[in-house]
Protein backbone atom coordinates (compact mmCIF):
# COMPACT_ATOMS: atom_id res chain seq x y z
CA UNK A 1 0.00 0.00 0.00
CA UNK A 2 1.58 3.43 -1.12
CA UNK A 3 2.03 5.74 1.52
CA UNK A 4 0.87 8.83 2.32
CA UNK A 5 3.11 11.66 0.50
CA UNK A 6 4.52 13.86 3.48
CA UNK A 7 3.26 11.36 6.41
CA UNK A 8 5.08 8.86 7.93
CA UNK A 9 8.25 9.55 10.15
CA UNK A 10 11.33 11.33 9.50
CA UNK A 11 14.79 9.57 8.51
CA UNK A 12 16.02 8.33 11.85
CA UNK A 13 19.86 9.46 11.97
CA UNK A 14 22.30 6.49 12.83
CA UNK A 15 22.81 7.89 16.33
CA UNK A 16 19.02 8.62 17.22
CA UNK A 17 18.92 4.27 16.89
CA UNK A 18 19.59 4.65 20.12
CA UNK A 19 16.72 6.10 21.93
CA UNK A 20 12.54 6.78 21.64
CA UNK A 21 12.68 10.11 19.72
CA UNK A 22 9.33 10.43 20.59
CA UNK A 23 9.37 9.53 24.93
CA UNK A 24 12.75 12.42 24.99
CA UNK A 25 10.66 15.19 23.90
CA UNK A 26 12.99 18.18 24.75
CA UNK A 27 16.36 18.99 25.08
CA UNK A 28 15.66 19.88 28.59
CA UNK A 29 15.46 16.19 29.42
CA UNK A 30 19.02 16.36 28.28
CA UNK A 31 19.91 18.61 29.68
CA UNK A 32 19.40 17.44 33.44
CA UNK A 33 21.07 14.98 32.75
CA UNK A 34 24.71 17.46 32.77
CA UNK A 35 24.46 17.09 36.63
CA UNK A 36 23.22 14.46 38.30
CA UNK A 37 23.47 11.89 35.64
CA UNK A 38 27.21 12.73 35.01
CA UNK A 39 27.91 12.34 38.93
CA UNK A 40 26.48 9.72 39.67
CA UNK A 41 26.74 7.67 36.28
CA UNK A 42 23.38 7.20 36.05
CA UNK A 43 20.75 8.91 34.17
CA UNK A 44 16.86 8.82 33.82
CA UNK A 45 15.31 5.61 33.01
CA UNK A 46 14.76 6.38 29.38
CA UNK A 47 18.00 8.16 28.60
CA UNK A 48 20.08 5.15 30.57
CA UNK A 49 18.44 2.43 28.55
CA UNK A 50 19.72 4.65 25.20
CA UNK A 51 22.89 5.07 26.66
CA UNK A 52 23.81 1.44 27.34
CA UNK A 53 22.46 0.71 23.87
CA UNK A 54 24.65 3.38 22.39
CA UNK A 55 27.63 2.04 24.84
CA UNK A 56 27.10 -1.69 23.76
CA UNK A 57 26.85 -0.17 19.79
CA UNK A 58 29.99 1.48 20.08
CA UNK A 59 32.41 -0.32 22.51
CA UNK A 60 31.33 -4.32 21.77
CA UNK A 61 33.97 -4.65 19.45
CA UNK A 62 36.50 -3.59 22.45
CA UNK A 63 34.78 -5.98 24.38
CA UNK A 64 35.27 -8.36 22.36
CA UNK A 65 38.96 -7.86 21.60
CA UNK A 66 39.95 -7.42 25.27
CA UNK A 67 38.45 -10.75 25.90
CA UNK A 68 39.77 -12.43 23.04
CA UNK A 69 43.25 -10.89 24.19
CA UNK A 70 43.26 -11.65 27.79
CA UNK A 71 42.34 -15.03 27.35
CA UNK A 72 45.53 -15.43 24.75
CA UNK A 73 47.81 -13.97 27.63
CA UNK A 74 46.09 -16.14 29.92
CA UNK A 75 46.81 -19.18 27.68
CA UNK A 76 50.61 -17.77 26.75
CA UNK A 77 51.82 -17.60 30.52
CA UNK A 78 51.60 -21.41 30.61
CA UNK A 79 54.93 -21.41 29.41
CA UNK A 80 56.15 -19.27 32.70
CA UNK A 81 54.13 -22.60 34.57
CA UNK A 82 56.40 -25.16 32.48
CA UNK A 83 59.75 -23.12 33.11
CA UNK A 84 59.40 -21.99 36.23
CA UNK A 85 56.91 -25.13 38.46
CA UNK A 86 57.32 -27.85 36.06
CA UNK A 87 56.32 -30.10 39.13
CA UNK A 88 53.00 -28.80 39.31
CA UNK A 89 52.47 -27.59 35.79
CA UNK A 90 49.52 -30.00 35.14
CA UNK A 91 47.41 -28.32 37.97
CA UNK A 92 48.03 -24.80 36.76
CA UNK A 93 47.38 -25.76 33.22
CA UNK A 94 44.15 -27.19 34.48
CA UNK A 95 43.16 -24.03 35.81
CA UNK A 96 44.43 -22.35 32.90
CA UNK A 97 43.25 -24.11 30.00
CA UNK A 98 40.44 -26.00 31.99
CA UNK A 99 38.14 -23.29 33.74
CA UNK A 100 39.46 -19.74 32.68
CA UNK A 101 40.34 -20.07 29.51
CA UNK A 102 37.30 -21.69 28.57
CA UNK A 103 34.72 -19.46 30.33
CA UNK A 104 36.52 -16.85 28.74
CA UNK A 105 35.56 -18.29 24.82
CA UNK A 106 32.41 -18.79 25.98
CA UNK A 107 31.61 -15.56 26.85
CA UNK A 108 33.64 -14.48 23.99
CA UNK A 109 30.81 -16.84 21.92
CA UNK A 110 28.25 -15.55 24.04
CA UNK A 111 28.73 -11.68 23.20
CA UNK A 112 28.16 -12.49 19.37
CA UNK A 113 23.90 -13.50 20.31
CA UNK A 114 23.46 -11.25 23.70
CA UNK A 115 21.64 -7.98 23.26
CA UNK A 116 21.34 -6.86 26.95
CA UNK A 117 24.18 -4.70 27.68
CA UNK A 118 23.87 -5.02 31.62
CA UNK A 119 23.83 -8.66 31.12
CA UNK A 120 26.94 -8.59 28.99
CA UNK A 121 28.90 -6.41 31.98
CA UNK A 122 27.91 -8.37 34.73
CA UNK A 123 29.08 -11.32 32.73
CA UNK A 124 32.27 -9.74 31.66
CA UNK A 125 32.87 -8.31 35.42
CA UNK A 126 32.35 -12.11 36.40
CA UNK A 127 35.04 -13.60 34.38
CA UNK A 128 37.20 -10.65 35.55
CA UNK A 129 36.71 -12.28 38.70
CA UNK A 130 36.91 -15.60 37.44
CA UNK A 131 40.41 -14.89 35.99
CA UNK A 132 41.94 -13.30 39.38
CA UNK A 133 40.46 -16.37 41.16
CA UNK A 134 42.30 -18.30 39.08
CA UNK A 135 45.77 -16.94 39.46
CA UNK A 136 44.77 -16.91 43.24
CA UNK A 137 43.91 -20.51 42.93
CA UNK A 138 47.56 -20.97 41.01
CA UNK A 139 49.34 -18.98 44.04
CA UNK A 140 48.03 -21.57 46.27
CA UNK A 141 49.20 -24.35 44.64
CA UNK A 142 52.70 -22.74 43.87
CA UNK A 143 55.76 -23.94 46.40
CA UNK A 144 55.81 -21.45 49.20
CA UNK A 145 59.21 -20.37 47.58
CA UNK A 146 58.02 -19.39 44.25
CA UNK A 147 54.43 -18.58 45.13
CA UNK A 148 55.06 -14.79 45.11
CA UNK A 149 56.24 -14.89 41.06
CA UNK A 150 52.17 -15.09 40.90
CA UNK A 151 51.06 -12.40 42.52
CA UNK A 152 51.87 -9.64 39.94
CA UNK A 153 49.29 -11.48 37.57
CA UNK A 154 46.67 -10.02 40.04
CA UNK A 155 47.55 -6.52 39.11
CA UNK A 156 47.63 -7.23 35.65
CA UNK A 157 43.86 -8.38 36.08
CA UNK A 158 42.73 -5.06 37.96
CA UNK A 159 44.38 -2.96 35.14
CA UNK A 160 42.79 -4.61 33.01
CA UNK A 161 39.58 -4.49 34.42
CA UNK A 162 39.96 -1.02 35.17
CA UNK A 163 40.91 0.44 31.55
CA UNK A 164 41.33 -2.35 28.93
CA UNK A 165 37.93 -4.45 28.90
CA UNK A 166 35.78 -1.53 28.56
CA UNK A 167 33.86 -2.83 31.71
CA UNK A 168 31.58 0.42 33.02
CA UNK A 169 32.74 2.27 36.39
CA UNK A 170 30.38 -0.04 38.67
CA UNK A 171 31.15 -3.41 37.13
CA UNK A 172 35.02 -2.38 36.62
CA UNK A 173 35.10 -1.47 40.59
CA UNK A 174 33.21 -4.62 41.57
CA UNK A 175 35.20 -7.27 39.58
CA UNK A 176 38.41 -5.45 40.83
CA UNK A 177 37.72 -5.17 44.20
CA UNK A 178 36.07 -8.50 44.84
CA UNK A 179 39.90 -10.18 43.23
CA UNK A 180 41.48 -7.61 45.79
CA UNK A 181 39.63 -8.33 48.80
CA UNK A 182 39.40 -12.69 48.13
CA UNK A 183 43.19 -12.64 47.69
CA UNK A 184 43.52 -11.70 51.59
CA UNK A 185 41.20 -13.71 52.34
CA UNK A 186 42.04 -16.79 50.79
CA UNK A 187 45.88 -16.29 51.57
CA UNK A 188 44.54 -15.69 55.52
CA UNK A 189 42.52 -18.96 55.56
CA UNK A 190 44.27 -21.09 53.02
CA UNK A 191 47.40 -20.04 51.49
CA UNK A 192 49.29 -19.01 54.89
CA UNK A 193 52.12 -17.03 53.22
CA UNK A 194 53.07 -14.88 55.80
CA UNK A 195 51.88 -11.26 57.04
CA UNK A 196 54.44 -9.60 55.52
CA UNK A 197 54.29 -10.98 52.21
CA UNK A 198 50.23 -10.41 52.69
CA UNK A 199 50.74 -6.71 53.77
CA UNK A 200 53.38 -6.24 50.80
CA UNK A 201 50.59 -7.93 48.29
CA UNK A 202 47.78 -5.94 49.71
CA UNK A 203 49.57 -2.45 49.14
CA UNK A 204 50.76 -2.98 45.99
CA UNK A 205 47.20 -4.34 45.37
CA UNK A 206 45.46 -1.39 46.97
CA UNK A 207 47.90 0.84 44.71
CA UNK A 208 46.08 -0.41 42.01
CA UNK A 209 42.79 0.12 42.69
CA UNK A 210 43.84 3.73 43.64
CA UNK A 211 44.65 4.39 40.43
CA UNK A 212 42.24 1.93 38.57
CA UNK A 213 39.15 3.72 40.38
CA UNK A 214 39.53 7.43 39.48
CA UNK A 215 40.78 6.58 35.87
CA UNK A 216 37.53 4.26 35.43
CA UNK A 217 34.92 7.00 36.93
CA UNK A 218 36.88 9.66 34.56
CA UNK A 219 36.59 7.14 31.65
CA UNK A 220 32.94 6.59 32.42
CA UNK A 221 31.87 10.12 32.76
CA UNK A 222 33.41 11.45 29.64
CA UNK A 223 31.79 9.12 27.66
CA UNK A 224 28.45 9.59 28.90
CA UNK A 225 29.12 13.52 28.30
CA UNK A 226 30.00 12.43 25.03
CA UNK A 227 26.86 10.77 24.51
CA UNK A 228 24.83 13.60 25.80
CA UNK A 229 26.53 15.66 23.37
CA UNK A 230 25.86 13.57 20.29
CA UNK A 231 22.53 13.47 22.11
CA UNK A 232 21.42 17.27 21.81
CA UNK A 233 22.99 17.26 18.51
CA UNK A 234 20.84 14.92 17.32
CA UNK A 235 18.16 16.64 18.49
CA UNK A 236 19.34 19.85 16.76
CA UNK A 237 19.41 18.37 13.30
CA UNK A 238 15.92 16.48 13.84
CA UNK A 239 14.70 20.23 14.28
CA UNK A 240 16.74 21.39 11.44
CA UNK A 241 15.21 19.21 9.71
CA UNK A 242 11.69 19.51 10.71
CA UNK A 243 12.10 23.44 10.10
CA UNK A 244 13.27 22.59 5.94
CA UNK A 245 10.58 19.73 5.52
CA UNK A 246 7.82 22.45 6.93
CA UNK A 247 9.34 25.30 4.84
CA UNK A 248 9.45 23.20 1.72
CA UNK A 249 5.75 22.13 2.52
CA UNK A 250 5.02 25.74 2.65
CA UNK A 251 6.99 26.26 -1.01
CA UNK A 252 4.71 23.92 -2.23
CA UNK A 253 1.39 25.07 -1.22
CA UNK A 254 -0.98 27.66 -2.96
CA UNK A 255 -1.14 30.64 -0.43
CA UNK A 256 -4.54 30.86 -1.07
CA UNK A 257 -6.16 27.66 -2.04
CA UNK A 258 -4.23 25.70 0.86
CA UNK A 259 -4.06 22.99 -1.96
CA UNK A 260 -0.52 22.30 -3.94
CA UNK A 261 0.81 24.73 -5.98
CA UNK A 262 2.04 24.63 -9.79
CA UNK A 263 5.62 23.71 -8.75
CA UNK A 264 4.14 20.41 -6.50
CA UNK A 265 2.16 19.39 -9.60
CA UNK A 266 5.24 19.74 -12.00
CA UNK A 267 7.15 17.19 -9.06
CA UNK A 268 4.53 14.91 -8.36
CA UNK A 269 3.39 14.19 -12.39
CA UNK A 270 6.91 13.30 -13.35
CA UNK A 271 7.11 10.85 -10.06
CA UNK A 272 3.41 9.55 -11.37
CA UNK A 273 4.73 9.59 -14.48
CA UNK A 274 7.50 7.54 -14.01
CA UNK A 275 5.88 4.96 -11.80
CA UNK A 276 3.37 4.26 -14.22
CA UNK A 277 5.51 3.81 -17.14
CA UNK A 278 7.43 1.27 -14.89
CA UNK A 279 4.06 -0.99 -14.08
CA UNK A 280 2.06 0.05 -17.14
CA UNK A 281 -0.74 1.52 -15.19
CA UNK A 282 -2.82 4.21 -16.79
CA UNK A 283 -1.99 8.08 -15.46
CA UNK A 284 -4.69 10.33 -15.84
CA UNK A 285 -5.05 14.25 -15.89
CA UNK A 286 -7.89 16.65 -15.37
CA UNK A 287 -7.95 20.38 -15.84
CA UNK A 288 -10.25 21.59 -14.02
CA UNK A 289 -11.28 25.36 -14.97
CA UNK A 290 -13.84 27.75 -13.45
CA UNK A 291 -16.52 28.92 -16.13
CA UNK A 292 -16.59 32.83 -16.55
CA UNK A 293 -14.78 33.44 -13.55
CA UNK A 294 -12.98 36.73 -14.49
CA UNK A 295 -16.50 38.39 -15.35
CA UNK A 296 -17.49 36.87 -11.21
CA UNK A 297 -14.20 38.89 -9.91
CA UNK A 298 -14.65 41.85 -12.11
CA UNK A 299 -18.54 42.10 -10.62
CA UNK A 300 -18.26 40.80 -7.15
CA UNK A 301 -14.58 41.82 -6.54
CA UNK A 302 -11.67 40.28 -5.58
CA UNK A 303 -12.41 38.99 -1.74
CA UNK A 304 -15.00 37.16 -2.78
CA UNK A 305 -13.24 35.54 -6.10
CA UNK A 306 -10.86 34.56 -3.55
CA UNK A 307 -13.32 32.85 -1.14
CA UNK A 308 -15.05 31.28 -4.60
CA UNK A 309 -11.64 29.40 -5.36
CA UNK A 310 -10.95 28.47 -2.33
CA UNK A 311 -14.20 26.75 -2.00
CA UNK A 312 -13.71 25.17 -5.41
CA UNK A 313 -10.12 23.75 -4.47
CA UNK A 314 -11.86 22.62 -1.23
CA UNK A 315 -14.52 20.65 -2.97
CA UNK A 316 -12.66 19.92 -5.93
CA UNK A 317 -10.05 18.28 -2.98
CA UNK A 318 -12.81 15.69 -1.54
CA UNK A 319 -12.50 13.74 -4.58
CA UNK A 320 -9.36 12.47 -4.55
CA UNK A 321 -7.81 9.68 -2.63
CA UNK A 322 -5.39 10.76 0.18
CA UNK A 323 -1.85 9.85 -0.52
CA UNK A 324 -1.94 8.91 -3.91
CA UNK A 325 -3.87 11.36 -6.00
CA UNK A 326 -3.04 15.57 -5.92
CA UNK A 327 -5.32 18.56 -6.86
CA UNK A 328 -3.03 21.58 -7.11
CA UNK A 329 -3.88 25.25 -8.29
CA UNK A 330 -2.59 25.51 -12.10
CA UNK A 331 -2.88 29.35 -12.22
CA UNK A 332 -5.71 31.38 -12.09
CA UNK A 333 -8.49 29.81 -11.81
CA UNK A 334 -7.95 26.77 -13.50
CA UNK A 335 -7.03 23.51 -10.99
CA UNK A 336 -4.96 20.38 -12.35
CA UNK A 337 -6.18 16.52 -10.94
CA UNK A 338 -3.51 13.97 -10.71
CA UNK A 339 -5.10 10.54 -10.92
CA UNK A 340 -2.06 7.77 -10.87
CA UNK A 341 -3.83 4.10 -11.57
CA UNK A 342 -6.87 5.43 -13.09
CA UNK A 343 -8.17 4.48 -16.66
CA UNK A 344 -10.06 6.97 -18.89
CA UNK A 345 -13.82 5.93 -17.66
CA UNK A 346 -12.46 6.22 -14.17
CA UNK A 347 -11.40 9.74 -14.88
CA UNK A 348 -14.21 10.86 -16.39
CA UNK A 349 -16.86 9.74 -13.68
CA UNK A 350 -14.39 11.55 -11.47
CA UNK A 351 -14.71 14.64 -13.62
CA UNK A 352 -18.59 14.11 -13.58
CA UNK A 353 -18.73 14.07 -10.19
CA UNK A 354 -16.42 17.04 -9.37
CA UNK A 355 -18.35 19.14 -12.22
CA UNK A 356 -21.74 18.54 -10.81
CA UNK A 357 -20.69 19.05 -7.29
CA UNK A 358 -18.97 22.05 -7.23
CA UNK A 359 -22.50 23.26 -9.21
CA UNK A 360 -24.42 21.78 -5.67
CA UNK A 361 -21.99 24.18 -3.72
CA UNK A 362 -24.65 27.32 -5.41
CA UNK A 363 -22.42 29.70 -4.94
CA UNK A 364 -24.63 32.55 -6.99
CA UNK A 365 -22.92 33.79 -10.39
CA UNK A 366 -24.46 36.86 -11.48
CA UNK A 367 -22.70 37.19 -14.98
CA UNK A 368 -22.57 33.40 -15.57
CA UNK A 369 -24.02 32.41 -19.00
CA UNK A 370 -24.62 28.72 -18.25
CA UNK A 371 -26.04 28.65 -14.65
CA UNK A 372 -27.48 30.57 -11.84
CA UNK A 373 -24.07 29.76 -9.95
CA UNK A 374 -20.60 29.09 -10.24
CA UNK A 375 -19.56 25.93 -12.36
CA UNK A 376 -16.46 24.10 -13.63
CA UNK A 377 -15.32 23.35 -17.38
CA UNK A 378 -12.91 19.90 -16.50
CA UNK A 379 -10.52 18.23 -19.60
CA UNK A 380 -9.88 14.47 -19.43
CA UNK A 381 -6.73 12.48 -20.55
CA UNK A 382 -5.42 9.24 -20.20
CA UNK A 383 -1.87 8.21 -21.27
CA UNK A 384 -0.08 4.82 -20.45
CA UNK A 385 3.32 6.59 -20.38
CA UNK A 386 5.65 4.74 -22.75
CA UNK A 387 9.47 5.27 -23.17
CA UNK A 388 8.74 8.03 -26.25
CA UNK A 389 6.74 9.95 -24.68
CA UNK A 390 6.77 12.75 -21.71
CA UNK A 391 4.59 13.78 -19.64
CA UNK A 392 3.87 17.34 -21.40
CA UNK A 393 2.26 15.35 -23.66
CA UNK A 394 -0.28 14.18 -21.08
CA UNK A 395 -0.94 17.71 -19.74
CA UNK A 396 -1.21 18.90 -23.33
CA UNK A 397 -4.50 16.57 -24.17
CA UNK A 398 -6.10 17.26 -20.78
CA UNK A 399 -5.47 21.41 -22.09
CA UNK A 400 -7.23 20.46 -25.57
CA UNK A 401 -10.17 17.92 -23.73
CA UNK A 402 -10.70 21.82 -21.44
CA UNK A 403 -10.38 23.82 -24.21
CA UNK A 404 -13.39 21.60 -26.15
CA UNK A 405 -15.41 21.68 -23.35
CA UNK A 406 -15.55 25.67 -22.59
CA UNK A 407 -15.76 25.78 -26.72
CA UNK A 408 -18.73 23.58 -26.61
CA UNK A 409 -20.72 25.44 -24.15
CA UNK A 410 -18.71 25.17 -20.79
CA UNK A 411 -20.46 23.46 -17.15
CA UNK A 412 -19.10 20.27 -19.30
CA UNK A 413 -17.06 17.53 -19.29
CA UNK A 414 -14.85 16.72 -22.19
CA UNK A 415 -12.24 13.94 -22.83
CA UNK A 416 -9.59 14.19 -25.17
CA UNK A 417 -9.55 11.92 -28.08
CA UNK A 418 -6.85 11.88 -31.16
CA UNK A 419 -8.75 13.28 -33.62
CA UNK A 420 -8.58 16.53 -31.77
Amino acid sequence: MREAEGEGKYPLSEFERFFDVLAVRDESQIGREFGRGLKYLKFSPIIEKAFQNYYLHKFIWQIRFAVFAGILLYAIFGILDALILPEVKETLWFIRYGVVCPLGFLFLVATFSLNSESLIQMLHAGLVVVGGMGIVGMIYVAPSDRAHLYYAGLMLVVFYAYTFSALRFYYASLSALSVTLLYPLVDVYVVKTGTEQLIANMFFLGSSNVIGLPVSYLLERHIRRDFLLTMLLAFEKRKTERLNMRLKDISYLDGLTGVPNRRKLEEHLSREWDRAKKSGQPLSLLMVDIDFFKRYNDLLGHLEGDECLRKVAQEINRHVRSGMDLVARYGGEEFAVVLPETNEEQARSIAERIRNDVESLKIPHPASEVSRYITVSVGVATLVPEDNLRKEVLVSMADRALYRAKRRGRNRVETFTPTE
